[in-house]
Formats: structure tokens, C-alpha cells, sequence
């Protein structure tokens, strides 16, 4: 069992419920469970281990956009402005952009969730890839329909 990210595409009136405590997380669904790609994603995303507050530092915001701890999850929130640029910012991302940004040597070093000594670069890649096109499209379906997009892990 390991700390797995989670999605939770919402509205308004749904965030303020989660906020005031009359809704549990985890009885709201459907949700894009990101298993424990979630930091080393972040991490390629950002450049690094700090978000930025850019589009890309909303795709999986560990370090912005936090909300507080509501069933038993610390939840980030990103409003529908930010879900839209969000999206934009994702959809021009390739498999190849993406290849560029990843150091798995860098990413061992820094100890990057949830990298282990005996993982191998090339298939760590392609379970992080299939994670960050499942969290494009997530992007682009919650930009769509103007949601709010949470994030947790559990």
C-alpha cells in the first residue's frame, strides 16, 4: 500500500460542501486515481520538486492551491480559470516534451516518490507517461464542463 493520488473533478456548490464538512472526499465519484505517480510527476512538470504557480504547477499541485485537510486528506483545489490553462498548458505537451524533462538519475538522487533503488528508467517512464495522458484528458474534461479540479492523496 503506498500514498496513491486522486482527482475529483467538482462544482462550486460540491467544493463549499467538502469545505464546510458536509461531504466526505471519498464518497464523491468518479475518480482519476493516479496511483503514486503523483511527485514524480510534479516534479517533471515543474522543473523540479517547487510549483510555480504556473499551468503546469496545477496539473499536480503539491505546493500550490492548497485548500486544508478534509477527510483525512491534505486537498488542493483549482478553480476553473486556472483548470482551463491548466488544460491549454497539458494539451501541448508530447510524449517526447515530456522524455526531455525526465532525469530518472536526478529524480533517484532526489528521492522522488516513488522511485526505489532496483526501478529502470524506461519503465518508470512509461507508468508515469500512461498517468499523465489519463491526467490531459482529466484536464480537458473538467475545463470543459467548467469544474473545479481537487486533488488528494490517500
Amino acid at each position: 500500500m503506498g500514498m496513491i493520488g486522486n482527482y475529483l473533478a467538482v462544482n462550486a456548490e460540491l467544493l463549499q460542501a467538502i469545505r464546510n464538512e458536509e461531504v466526505s472526499l471519498h464518497g464523491i465519484g468518479p475518480k482519476l486515481d493516479i496511483d503514486k505517480s503523483w511527485q514524480a510527476l510534479h516534479y517533471i512538470l515543474n522543473g523540479g520538486q517547487e510549483g510555480d504557480g504556473s499551468p503546469l504547477g496545477a496539473a499536480v499541485p503539491l505546493t500550490s492551491h492548497y485548500i486544508g485537510h478534509y477527510s483525512d486528506a491534505e486537498v488542493f483545489a483549482v478553480e476553473p480559470e486556472q483548470v482551463k490553462e491548466t488544460a491549454a498548458a497539458l494539451e501541448g505537451i508530447e510524449e517526447a516534451w515530456l522524455r526531455e524533462q525526465y532525469s530518472f538519475r536526478q529524480m533517484m538522487e532526489e528521492g522522488i516518490y516513488p522511485l526505489v533503488e532496483d526501478d529502470e528508467a524506461e519503465e518508470f517512464f512509461d507508468y508515469i507517461y500512461t498517468y499523465f495522458t489519463a491526467i490531459q484528458e482529466f484536464y480537458r474534461t473538467a475545463s470543459a464542463s467548467q469544474s473545479c479540479v481537487l486533488f488528494y492523496i490517500s
